[in-house]
């Protein structure tokens, strides 16, 4: 995997995970979901690098923090993984 990406359901979900990830020294981006990701119009995804996911998976469970789905990005497409 090259990188995850988080999907949520607002701009204030994203904005809570990326906080929370700051606090645990894990560095994430913020940006729209890509389209055919989700079927919401109004989703975000939060950008992790791969090799951080299981310190990530384990911050955010801390925080309380769920994610809709988890995508892994292979070459110039993404798959859903879990976590």
């Amino acid at each position: 995997m090259e990188h995850y990406l988080l999907i949520v359901r607002s701009v204030t979900h994203a904005q809570s995970i990326v906080r929370a990830l700051d606090r645990c020294g894990i560095r994430s981006s913020m940006l729209r979901a890509p389209t055919g990701l989700t079927d919401r119009g109004c989703s975000y995804g939060v950008r992790i690098r791969a090799m951080d996911h299981e310190a990530a998976r384990e911050c955010l469970q801390q925080a309380g923090l769920v994610p809709m789905r988890i995508y892994g990005r292979e070459g110039s497409g993404y798959r859903e993984v879990t976590w």
